[in-house]
């Protein structure tokens, strides 16, 4: 079975967030690809993005009945890994795995839907704060930006 040996450079090239990397990182190696998955998840839930730090989110949920759902996350951790994603579209991005993502978008794309992509990625950071995240890999250019403009 293979073994899994991630150094904090490694989880940075797929995820922004230092913290979740640094701890990412010590847990390695990892038995197998589950294994580290798993290991992942629980980082990510249990130690970077934890309640209770500054940058607490609170939201209640009313459910139809009197119960309140009280959800509560730490979003800097969620922020950090965002800014770490250029905008899709973005052609001076020199990160890898960035361009093989987007690299269906790019061979779909000329210079006004690239255009159409930047205004509304500017518009979608505007609006939310943060850069506008989807799945690119095998989408084209009018397709992404169709998602975009229905969530922003």
């Amino acid at each position: 079975m293979a073994s899994f040996l991630w150094t904090e450079e490694d989880v940075l090239w797929c995820c922004g967030s230092k913290r979740f990397a640094k701890e990412l990182a010590s847990a390695s190696p990892f038995s197998g690809l589950h294994h580290a998955i798993q290991s992942a998840c629980g980082i990510w839930f249990n130690k970077v993005a934890t309640f209770p730090p500054s940058s607490l989110l609170s939201i209640t949920l009313v459910d139809p009945f009197p119960h309140l759902l009280i959800l509560q996350i730490d979003i800097a951790g969620w922020l950090e890994a965002f800014a770490a994603h250029p905008p899709i579209g973005s052609i001076s991005t020199s990160i890898r795995w960035s361009k093989e993502e987007q690299s269906a978008a790019m061979a779909t794309s000329n210079d006004t839907t690239l255009q159409e992509l930047v205004d509304w990625n500017i518009r979608y950071q505007e609006k939310f704060g943060f850069v506008f995240l989807i799945y690119a890999s095998g989408r084209g250019t009018l397709e992404i930006l169709v998602e975009l403009k229905v969530n922003c």
